[in-house]
């Protein structure tokens, strides 16, 4: 408890927020869970209506190459950063990766398929893993790579009720998102 009175937990009100340049719009309210979420990275806002261990939503500020989505503490699991040269099959393993570095196991995706930021190209796709307590987690990402810079969305929860009870805002917020200039 005592921790948890110092940890910086904003809420997220209806409309826009920014990881840095990387903007989004959210339609219901959110916390900022960042401060107390072990695993993310220096440039990865972390977001959750229900609380971190029901839903979470990373978004991430541009990352250059050298960047990290999160920060993970499993010596199994080294956290990947992102390389300046990744084509998209190697940016979707970076994001299998990171989940898996959060400590997730048997992290797959599926479902890789087009989509758009700022009218360029993006990938959409699905993930499933599991906690250690056999937990089945849902989840689904959006990557881009503009000008060498990385943006990513990605939200995990649980697959029973929490993942699609908030995944119809999580696709808004995907399609929302933009660059800031």
């Amino acid at each position: 408890m005592t921790l948890a009175g110092c940890a910086n937990i904003t809420a997220v009100p209806p409309g826009p927020f920014a990881a840095g340049e990387h903007r989004v719009t959210v339609g219901r309210t959110w916390s900022d869970v960042t401060s107390i979420s072990p695993a993310h990275g220096k440039t990865t806002h972390v977001l959750s209506v229900n609380g971190p261990l029901l839903d979470t939503l990373y978004i991430s500020e541009p990352l250059g190459a050298g960047d990290r989505l999160v920060e993970g503490s499993d010596k199994e699991h080294p956290t990947p950063a992102i390389r300046a040269d990744m084509s998209a099959n190697e940016t979707v393993e970076f994001v299998s990766d990171s989940v898996a570095a959060t400590g997730l196991q048997k992290v797959e995706t599926s479902h890789l398929r087009p989509a758009t930021f700022e009218g360029g190209r993006a990938l959409r796709f699905d993930i499933t893993a599991s906690t250690a307590n056999g937990l089945e987690i849902a989840g689904a990402a959006k990557v881009a790579t503009v000008n060498g810079k990385t943006y990513v969305i990605l939200y995990l929860a649980p697959k029973e009720h929490y993942f699609a009870a908030s995944l119809p805002e999580v696709e808004s917020i995907m399609t929302s998102e933009t660059r800031g200039k």
